[in-house]
């Protein structure tokens, strides 16, 4: 019977009744279930685990974007800074000015007696510059002229031959000072701060671009360690930097000097006489 059915040997088959045709079969079977169990999933991992390993991911990529972002934004506002600092905060001529590249410290020592000395004549075409002091012991004093093209005139009346760069940076440094603003007071004088009001005036004379005038301007003052300004002139709170450094250099041209020893007060008096008009 087992045969007929085709059902294994080892399964059990149990005949009822006959009732007409039909045929009540129970089969037990030793096995549990004849189809194989479907494969277990693994346990999905925790959450928390999960959104770990995501917050790790983003962080590992947001961190060097963050300090690019970062070194960029620094970058751009130094730079800004910086220009602002240099371009914007004063609107002063002297910021505009391309400043003396050379030095001319020591000028006078360098110079040497001029090989044309026994005929030189001062003009007034010819003249660079000239300086004039207003001191309490020296109230008509003449500190030095520079005549083209290498002639110096200092304190003592010596003619004397000026070394090419050191010319080049006195005459650059007068053109600048030509340029800078009036300043309303008497002689057209930048008035340094002191404790003490009897100050020296060094008067500098110096022909316009034109040639048709010549434009005075005085410091007040004058010192190699002070610059700040007792009244402001303009944007300028301080003595600009071309004219404290050309009225350094032409402190210079007293160098030996004592009043009423002057070798040629002839000379002197021609170039008092071209830059004064007379």
């Amino acid at each position: 019977m087992t045969t007929l059915l085709g059902l294994p040997k080892h399964d059990h088959v149990h005949l009822h009744s006959w009732t007409g045709l039909q045929v009540h079969v129970r089969i037990e079977s030793s096995t549990s279930c004849l189809a194989p169990s479907p494969p277990v999933p693994p346990p999905p991992p925790p959450p928390n685990s999960a959104r770990s390993s995501c917050s790790y991911a983003k962080l590992a990529l947001s961190k060097p974007l963050f300090f690019a972002l970062t070194a960029f934004i620094g970058a751009y506002i130094l730079f800004f800074r910086s220009a602002s600092i240099r371009f914007g905060s004063t609107n002063r001529l002297e910021d505009q000015l391309p400043m003396s590249t050379t030095s001319a410290k020591g000028w006078h020592a360098r110079a040497h007696p001029h090989p044309s000395s026994a005929t030189f004549v001062p003009a007034r075409d010819k003249l660079v510059f000239a300086v004039l002091l207003n001191a309490p012991a020296d109230p008509e004093g003449f500190t030095m002229a520079l005549f083209r093209p290498d002639v110096a005139v200092d304190a003592r009346g010596r003619i004397l031959q000026v070394q090419p760069d050191d010319f080049a940076a006195l005459a650059d440094l007068a053109e600048q000072v030509n340029r800078l603003p009036e300043t309303g007071s008497f002689m057209n004088a930048w008035r340094v701060a002191h404790d003490r009001t009897d100050q020296p005036i060094d008067r500098l004379f110096v022909p316009s671009s034109g040639g048709n005038e010549i434009k005075q301007t005085s410091v007040q003052g004058w010192h190699p360690d002070k610059k700040e300004l007792k009244t402001p002139v303009a944007n300028y709170n301080e003595l600009p930097s071309a004219l404290h450094e050309l009225f350094g250099y032409i402190q210079e041209g007293r160098t030996d000097y004592q009043r009423g020893r002057e070798e040629n007060k002839d000379l002197i008096e021609r170039i008092k006489g071209i830059v004064q008009g007379e």
